[in-house]
């Protein structure tokens, strides 16, 4: 089958995120970024795509983020066309304003009583590392995660959002990938001697999936850790290369657009420096530009500057959308290097499982104390 599930079994339908499916419904239920902070403006709503639905976001005179429904229930226009007033919006059609969570608040050609019987989606929202969240499930919203491993007034820190031409699923795979590490990334990767294939090792944990790719500790061919929290994010140190050898926490969120396409939500750290929080300035060429040409045969990774900043979206992307839009897994051949993989499948066909059958989800959370091992640490400052 060439939509992502396998042998017909629902539960193992990864690729498909829609509200009624049982993987959007797992992906609601955690909190998911939305849009980089700076892409709001005040008083400039703007209309969003997420997760195969559209929203409406915006901007209140108090500075504060809003997560809307995407329509007026009045005659069905766009809310994100209206005007921002105070903390509301007001609908550009026929004037019906809404509050941040959703009431509607008046109606000029109405009855007074009237607006108290409407009401439209208002959605949880907290900003966070230069992105803003929101929580999309139903009922009260878990506690919103933190990480201590980024201190936001002493680290420099970077934060930014890019496409990847294919379902979601493929890149949070690609996560648990260590070894694709070694060919995907080897313009850079071997150019500061990590050049040592791994022995993977996966265990599934309170938040997710600890990874590890143990290797012989000797120069850079050190053991790299990552850790998968469910359902779709992502800590790992990743390797610097020629034009920037220093090495890197990398956080990263996959959230479906919608079942062809994403958006990766970046935060990079850089340990000490006090920069603060800024945004990365995306690279130029757009890395879309060079993964359009590679995937239509005009040129190969390898004609690019190894220079170039966007590399590894470039060769991230290509890889992923080589294997088309919705991978069709029921025609791979996994391997032994491939656990973490089999294991990141096996967690979400039993939640989904759960959801299908009213049984018990598990509480993913992230446990409140900084994650970074020894191990990572030395890493990090070793080749910074």
């Amino acid at each position: 089958m060439a939509d992502g599930s396998s042998a017909g079994n629902r539960y193992q339908d990864f690729a498909h995120i829609g509200p009624d499916t049982l993987g959007g419904k797992l992906l609601r239920r955690s909190w998911q970024p939305v849009m980089v902070g700076d892409d709001l403006e005040m008083g400039k709503p703007r209309r969003v795509r997420l997760l195969g639905e559209y929203f409406t976001a915006y901007r209140g005179e108090d500075g504060a983020a809003n997560i809307v429904a995407d329509e007026c229930p009045h005659r069905l226009t766009k809310l994100s066309l209206g005007w921002v007033e105070g903390n509301c919006i007001r609908c550009f059609y026929h004037g019906w304003m809404f509050d941040g969570e959703g009431r509607c608040v008046e109606q000029p050609a109405e009855k007074e009583k009237f607006k108290d019987k409407v009401s439209i989606k208002g959605y949880p929202v907290r900003e966070y590392l230069g992105l803003i969240f929101a929580y999309f499930g139903e009922g009260e919203a878990p506690p919103f995660p933190l990480f201590p491993e980024i201190d936001v007034e002493k680290d420099t820190i970077f934060y930014n959002s890019h496409p990847v031409p294919c379902n979601f699923f493929q890149r949070i795979e690609n996560d648990l990938d260590e070894v694709h590490l070694h060919f995907v990334h080897r313009v850079g990767t071997s150019e500061i001697g990590l050049n040592e294939l791994p022995e993977i090792e996966v265990s599934e944990t309170e938040y997710g999936i600890h990874r590890r790719g143990r290797r012989s500790n000797d120069g850079t061919n050190v053991d790299r850790t990552g850790r998968i929290f469910m359902p779709n994010a992502m800590m790992v140190i990743t390797p610097g290369r020629a034009a920037r050898p220093e090495w890197i926490l990398h956080l990263a969120w996959r959230v479906p657009v919608d079942d062809e396409e994403m958006l990766s939500f970046i935060v990079t750290t850089k340990k000490g420096g006090g920069g603060g929080l800024a945004r990365r300035p995306h690279a130029d060429p757009d890395p879309m530009y060079y993964t359009q040409e590679i995937l239509e045969g005009r040129m190969r990774v390898q004609d690019i500057d190894p220079d170039y900043p966007g590399l590894f979206n470039v060769q991230d992307n290509v890889a992923l959308a080589g294997q088309g839009r919705i991978v069709d897994r029921s025609r791979e051949r996994l391997g032994q290097s491939d656990k973490g993989i089999i294991l990141m499948r096996k967690l979400w066909e039993r939640e989904m499982r759960a959801i299908a059958e009213g049984g018990k989800v598990k509480d993913w959370r992230r446990p409140p104390e900084n994650l970074l091992e020894e191990s990572d640490k030395e890493v990090q400052f070793a080749f910074s």
